[in-house]
């Protein structure tokens, strides 16, 4: 296994879809950048985002804008290895996994359709998942002063909750809060829900396998090639363009669109992100 980047001999199918993705995100980042934030400092008014900080219910919103910005640094990492090169064999997918959850999660808060009080709740069970992850770290330090400060922001939750028709939820009454008006959802449920054409549970898979650096992904009998010795087989390392373009536009058709729902949030219509998109030529 050669420990050098293979410079690919794309097929032209192969070459127009990788160029054309990485100027659809190109295009993206750079209208993302320009525009979205600045949108929102204030949200129009009326607006559900407007109404929430008037309300100082706006958590969801900031969560989801934050989950917006982690998937754009990673994909501005992807966009460079893109245009610069060579190509990782493998590291494209790793960089492509958590910009995917990022990306997945956001639309999980900000798919329209649901109620403020819906749209409220998810934001809570993202912030108590992240205060779950938090208390691993930090009571490895001081666990003691870890999970006072980890009861005392889910009583803040919870008072939160209860105050905005949002039901705790909990095995039994002697339990403690484990989700805010329905289950979390697991990284592999919100690729699977939200993932269209039912691949959502290969694509995490896949990229989970990436990820983790496991063979079986890329040591694949239909990529192997006999050599000298017959009890061997060359397994090619290069980039598969075709599976890393596919992967790529699925999410970056989620990240799209989710500008698009959170800009509705704040009181625009989705054409206003169509023609920040098309940029000053259009």
């Amino acid at each position: 296994m050669s420990q050098q980047l293979a410079e690919i001999q794309m097929t032209k199918e192969e070459a127009e879809a990788f160029h054309r993705e990485g100027n659809r995100l190109d295009q993206l980042l750079k209208a993302s950048d320009k525009f979205v934030r600045t949108w929102v400092e204030p949200p129009v008014p009326g607006s559900a985002m407007d109404n929430a900080s008037k309300a100082d219910l706006r958590e969801t919103y900031d969560i989801a804008y934050s989950l917006i910005f982690a998937a754009e640094d990673h994909l501005r990492t992807i966009l460079l290895i893109m245009k610069t090169g060579p190509l990782p064999g493998f590291a494209l997918y790793t960089l492509l996994r958590p910009p995917a959850e990022a990306a997945l999660r956001c639309r999980d808060v900000v798919i329209p359709g649901l109620t403020d009080t819906q749209r409220l709740a998810r934001g809570m069970n993202e912030r108590l998942d992240n205060l779950k992850e938090q208390l691993k770290v930090d009571r490895e330090v001081d666990p003691v002063k870890a999970q006072q400060h980890f009861d005392a922001r889910v009583a803040n939750l919870e008072v939160r909750a209860h105050a905005n028709g949002i039901t705790p939820l909990r095995k039994s009454p002697a339990h403690p809060v484990h989700a805010f008006d329905e289950p979390q959802k697991t990284d592999l449920d919100l690729f699977a829900l939200h993932l269209p054409g039912g691949a959502g549970s290969t694509t995490y898979r896949v990229l989970s396998a990436y990820l983790h650096s496991k063979p079986w992904v890329w040591v694949r009998r239909d990529r192997a090639q006999p050599s000298s010795d017959p009890k061997m087989a060359l397994v090619a390392t290069e980039l598969n363009v075709v599976v890393f373009v596919s992967i790529l536009n699925a999410i970056l058709d989620i990240h799209d669109t989710n500008i698009g729902y959170w800009l509705n949030l704040a009181g625009y219509p989705t054409s206003v992100w169509m023609d920040a998109k098309k940029g000053p030529a259009a």
